[in-house]
């Protein structure tokens, strides 16, 4: 397998889209779009899956998994410090 490098940030908003095309004899394809850029992800070669594509897809679930729950405790975090009257009541 070769080495893959390059550098992206994408900071995603409330007007973020985020999609997974399926098909039935190729690889997925993962695209992110916000404000007129657009982001597609997916392995080397698509009519080829290998176990580097599945351990990928596996790296990838797991980091994505982490995202979302620093996503969801900063904002439960966020919406606590908001709103005291909540604190207080509770």
């Amino acid at each position: 397998m070769k080495d893959t490098t390059g550098s992206l940030a994408i900071r995603l908003g409330s007007g973020a889209f985020v999609h997974c095309c399926t098909y039935p004899d190729a690889a997925p394809i993962l695209t992110f779009s916000a404000r007129g850029i657009s982001f597609s992800l997916t392995n080397r070669e698509r009519d080829d899956i290998d176990v580097g594509d599945v351990e990928n897809a596996r790296r990838l679930l797991e980091a994505v998994t982490t995202f979302v729950a620093e996503v969801e405790r900063l904002h439960a975090a966020n919406e606590t410090a908001a709103d005291p009257a909540r604190d207080a009541a509770a």
